[in-house]
């Protein structure tokens, strides 16, 4: 009989845990990374949205200042925008109407007829609310992605009316964001526009 020894190549137990626990920390890894790259992704998407809105809402309403003049600023729901001599130095309210007629406010998409229709600002508070920036009749000045939390027009009486607009604005509540992202993403925006530019 040949008693010669076999040499089997074998993994011990220990080796195989710890090749386990290291391909774990590894898998955690590069998952984690792949989380916070969406995440990165998504935050950087969503403040594009929202400066592109900005832009698009401040653009408009200065170029319409500029071209026909502040007639007054309002609170009132209905829609005239009648000339009112104003005795003091500031007035703050939510709706802005220019000599073309064109009148700016908070408002909320109608679910049956699908017009935007001024709200007021306690209707925009809520995190589920999506409130836009409407022109009059029916045209809204930002889109579905945000939500406008509040508006403010601040117009100065002095001898060339200025006007301070400020906007809170968030993204809007969709299936790709989550609640926390919206949160961290709300920005407060504030210009100075002047009648006559200097």
């Amino acid at each position: 009989m040949n008693n010669s020894k076999i040499n089997i190549n074998a993994f011990t137990l220990v080796e195989v845990v710890v090749s386990i626990v290291i391909f774990s920390i590894m898998f955690i890894s590069i998952v984690w990374i792949y989380i916070i790259s969406i995440d990165i992704n998504l935050k950087s998407d969503i403040n594009r949205i929202m400066q592109e809105n900005l832009k698009n809402v401040s653009t408009k309403i200065s170029e319409d200042i500029k071209k026909e003049w502040i007639v007054w600023i309002s609170s009132d729901t209905i829609d005239n925008c009648d000339f009112i001599m104003w005795s003091n130095n500031y007035k703050v309210w939510d709706k802005l109407c220019t000599n073309s007629w064109n009148k700016y406010y908070l408002s909320k998409k109608h679910i049956i007829s699908g017009e935007y229709l001024r709200v007021s600002p306690s209707e925009c508070t809520w995190i589920n609310d999506n409130c836009a920036i409407a022109m009059w009749p029916n045209e809204p000045l930002t889109n579905s992605y945000v939500s406008i939390k509040e508006l403010k027009f601040y117009l100065s009486s002095d001898y060339v009316p200025k006007l301070t607009m400020n906007i809170v604005l968030q993204p809007s509540i969709k299936k790709w964001v989550k609640p926390d992202l919206i949160k961290e993403s709300k920005i407060i925006f504030q210009t100075t526009i002047s009648e006559r530019p200097f």
